[in-house]
């Protein structure tokens, strides 16, 4: 057990304000400091550090603590792996403490992370056809091979196996590290036959990967399972060395993967991070709103990146972002795009982006045909919409900027459109409720990764054939390309059907809660029946039983029904 006066000096040597301004902005408000806290949603900073205290606290969703606490927070790790991490910075040995001489399990996994990225690197060398990927194909040159420490994973690779017998790991360690997956002949690297480039946390240890297929196969791009330490809805690839650029900058720019990322890096623009094969989630949007409240976003110039472009777009406004949209024109992303123009090329597309109001507008006129009555209602059902929605979280002046630009592309009067602005959201209401329950969850699930576990916990037998044959085909493979391709025929057109035509929730949350009361509903519905049914032949002491029963049941439907 590590004493309380070495804790005391750890804590000493170290300043909370220094601390936690290596995660967030902090602003000097007389004696404190204040932030937007990096704990829950907000808008108006309710965070406040004291010097004087060592301590911070939130007035908005309560979070308090020490310097120790705010570290285990934030990266998500145990209380002796944050003060070991505080230890080493405040420059206190910790390992002559008799209970604490065994390393912490966070630096385990990262040692082992360290170690095999090592090995990736050494492998990269020994592979001419990987090393011609990178070098023609890619056209990234030996110092930005070695700057971003790309790697190679061989064809039955054990070197993951290699690493976990140096460190002495147990076969459950090893398949907790996430790049490990089990057969029927044993252990195998998920890499195995990829390029691999290392994730990093904020504090630039390794704790997950990314593998790119050298030839042609699916899926193209996989990351690390999630982990204890790296889940892709918090993870932001190269954010540990964007932040200080994007401290100094007062910008982020965000796009959809790693070589789109490195493209913008080695154009100069290393305020750039990367999602990892998922939208933008809240998580994201939160842990970059401490360092700029300026974004843009970067995305693919394909269908899949401008959905991702909206759905983003949504989250951002939530956290009061001035956001920017990027159009690549010709070219489907920024590797793309540096590859055949370079620097220039990069500047020139950025030197053209667009505000978010344009964007969205500019989505829905190629989704909806305006040259019928039907494509332009549906146009502006879902200008209105968005005009509700940016009403609630930024000035009037943007809406309006929404209305004026809509209203040049579809022909309508501004004073039609801001009708729709003004009106109750009825339409879209009443829309969600013609697509149905099992058409909703299928849309949320293929839409937003963050709810897909609460999707797949919903009872199945009441929901449809082939959103069950889609949940089940997901359990089964981890990945929706892959369960796509599993699909029946019926079952794949209605799927195609559901994401070309239901529209975006203004909540996806709150579309899930209502869709989980709807399911209780509906099962306790299916109970009452039952009960119904056994009723008129049952004794009279099985009658009492099933009608207290029918009266819990009556109960709980009001109550769901009221809520």
């Amino acid at each position: 057990m590590i004493p309380k006066n070495v804790i005391e000096e750890i804590k000493n040597r170290l300043d909370i304000v220094d601390v936690i301004s290596e995660y967030i902005n902090l602003e000097r408000v007389g004696q404190y400091y204040r932030a937007l806290c990096p704990f829950h949603t907000e808008t108006r900073p309710s965070f406040y550090v004291s010097p004087k205290l060592q301590r911070y606290k939130c007035f908005g969703c309560g979070a308090s603590g020490d310097i120790i606490k705010f570290v285990q927070e934030m990266e998500n790790i145990s209380f002796y792996e944050a003060l070991e991490k505080l230890a080493k910075k405040a420059g206190i040995d910790l390992s002559k403490y008799s209970k604490t001489s065994s390393k912490s399990e966070y630096s385990i996994y990262t040692a082992f992370y360290e170690k095999l990225k090592d090995l990736y690197k050494k492998e990269l060398l020994k592979n001419e056809k990987a090393l011609i990927y990178l070098k023609e194909k890619r056209k990234l040159p030996e110092e930005d091979i070695v700057r971003f420490e790309f790697g190679y994973s061989p064809a039955d690779s054990k070197l993951p196996i290699v690493v976990a017998k140096e460190l002495n790991l147990s076969l459950e360690m090893l398949m907790r590290t996430g790049v490990v997956f089990r057969t029927a002949k044993g252990v195998r690297d998920i890499f195995e036959n990829r390029i691999v480039i290392p994730i990093k946390n904020e504090s630039g240890n390794t704790i997950a990967f990314g593998g790119r297929i050298l030839d042609e196969g699916e899926p193209k791009y996989i990351n690390s399972k999630d982990t204890k330490y790296f889940s892709k809805s918090r993870t932001l690839f190269l954010l540990d060395a964007a932040k200080n650029y994007i401290r100094k900058l007062d910008m982020v720019i965000v796009t959809e993967g790693y070589f789109d990322a490195i493209a913008l890096h080695r154009a100069g623009l290393e305020n750039t991070v990367a999602v990892l094969g998922t939208a933008l989630t809240l998580q994201h949007a939160m842990r970059l709103s401490n360092l700029s409240k300026n974004i843009i976003l970067a995305f693919d110039s394909d269908e899949a990146g401008k959905r991702a472009a909206i759905r983003s777009i949504d989250v951002l406004l939530s956290r009061g972002f001035d956001i920017l949209v990027v159009d690549y024109g010709d070219y489907k992303d920024a590797d793309s795009l540096y590859t055949k123009e370079g620097k220039d090329g990069i500047e020139r597309v950025f030197e053209k982006a667009i505000s978010f109001e344009q964007f969205i507008v500019d989505y829905y006129k190629e989704r909806y045909d305006l040259s019928t009555p039907s494509g332009v209602e549906r146009f502006a059902n879902a200008i209105g919409e968005w005009g509700k929605r940016i009403a609630s979280h930024a000035s009037s002046v943007r809406v309006e900027a929404l209305v004026k630009y809509a209203s040049d592309v579809s022909g309508l009067s501004q004073k039609d459109l801001e009708k729709f602005v003004r009106s109750p959201s009825v339409s879209i209401h009443e829309v969600r409720k013609k697509i149905g329950i099992n058409e909703e969850i299928a849309f949320l699930f293929f839409n937003y990764e963050d709810v897909r576990k609460e999707i797949l916990d919903l009872p199945r037998d009441i929901l449809g054939n082939c959103l069950k044959e889609i949940l089940n085909g997901y359990e089964s493979t981890k990945d929706l390309n892959q369960t796509m391709e599993n699909l029946s025929k019926e079952c794949g057109d209605w799927i195609f059907n559901v994401l070309k035509d239901t529209p975006l929730p203004s909540d996806y949350q709150k579309v899930l809660k209502d869709i989980k009361r709807r399911l209780e509903l509906k099962k306790l519905t299916k109970r009452l029946k039952e009960i119904d049914m056994h009723l008129n032949s049952a004794a009279d002491e099985e009658k009492r039983v099933l009608l207290r029963a029918r009266m819990d049941i009556v109960r709980k439907m009001k109550s769901l029904q009221r809520g």
